[in-house]
């Protein structure tokens, strides 16, 4: 059955991206350190190896995987017009995460493009590919970075298992340009909060309501909590909703999209899509086990290893799509030319 015919509603193409991972750190190191059951990780996290920095901060990370998307794509800095960063971290409060990396960058003490900082969690990505979309209908925007690096080891203390497997380090960026190549740019997007779970995902401590003058560093305050069962109750609950007016809205369905690339959420999480929309799992880009859940920078990852290894293919949709701490659950949908 032939596909259906797709309205792009903002042009843009995707023309290089890139990755920066710091040292890899197996599930056996973590599980003999902290004295968890042998293969632990594997059976309850799905994660083999992730990676935790020594040295790096956001912006190294977000600076490396950059440069390395503006190489993919022959462009320089001087190239780009929009610098967008997405992620729940910041290497410090003032000034934004997007003007700490792109000063990191190759040039960067010289630039003098718009940059600014996004934050959805999980979704950070997702929310910034749709801002870059719009950027680039302007008449003065021809081309924007969007980065995603977060480092979750800073935020994740061994009294749950859960999360002290799962979460990994990393970045990853990807340049949008502006097209006039017909079918080809940003579909759908739609991104909806659901606050009853305003608590099931959070770091408490660190913002202005517990400042760090008046809370000394505490793992109840300062380390990151989830209640996973509740959040897979959240989503349980929401995503059928959210997908049938999502799908509406872009004018197709689950099963006619190419490449189904979502949030490396959990193992459980990853074991659902398949079944949700009934496609074949080779469909599903699944990096869990190589990355661990990196919060945003997760599906910018599956998406550079969609791109770089030439799978992604002209006319081909790639489906983003994921939850977040808020309780939130995002999507968008891209056609590549």
């Amino acid at each position: 059955m032939a596909k259906s015919p797709l309205s792009i509603s903002r042009p843009c193409r995707i023309v290089g991206t890139g990755q920066y991972l710091p040292a890899p750190v197996s599930s056996e190191s973590i599980e003999e350190k902290h004295g968890l059951p042998k293969g632990w990780s594997m059976k309850y996290s799905g994660v083999n190896v992730r990676h935790q920095v020594t040295h790096e901060t956001l912006a190294i990370m977000g600076s490396q995987a950059a440069q390395q998307a503006l190489d993919a794509a022959s462009l320089t800095l001087d190239d780009i017009d929009v610098f967008i960063t997405g992620g729940s971290g910041f290497d410090q409060i003032i000034p934004c995460q997007a003007a700490l990396t792109l000063s990191a960058m190759e040039g960067g003490s010289h630039a003098h493009c718009e940059a600014f900082h996004v934050n959805t969690t999980c979704l950070s990505f997702v929310t910034a590919f749709a801002l870059a979309a719009d950027k680039l209908q302007l008449p003065d925007v021809k081309r924007v970075l969007v980065v995603a690096a977060e480092v979750a080891s800073k935020g994740i203390g061994p009294e749950n298992w859960e999360t002290l497997t799962l979460f990994g380090d990393g970045a990853a960026a990807v340049i949008l340009e502006e097209t006039n190549l017909p079918h080809c740019g940003l579909v759908a997007h739609m991104h909806k909060t659901y606050t009853e779970g305003t608590q099931a995902a959070q770091i408490p401590g660190g913002g202005i309501a517990k400042w760090i003058e008046d809370h000394a560093f505490d793992p109840a305050l300062h380390h990151f909590h989830m209640d996973g069962r509740e959040l897979l109750r959240l989503a349980l609950k929401h995503l059928p909703a959210h997908m049938t007016e999502f799908f509406a809205r872009a004018g197709t369905s689950w099963s006619e999209v190419d490449w189904i690339l979502p949030h490396q959420a959990s193992k459980t999480g990853m074991g659902m899509i398949p079944k949700l929309a009934q496609v074949h799992p080779d469909r599903v880009i699944n990096i869990l086990e190589h990355t661990g859940n990196c919060i945003a920078a997760s599906i910018p990852m599956a998406l550079h290893e969609l791109v770089s290894k030439g799978r992604l293919q002209p006319g081909q949709t790639a489906f983003l799509t994921g939850t977040s701490a808020g309780f939130a659950i995002g999507s968008l949908l891209y056609q590549h030319a």
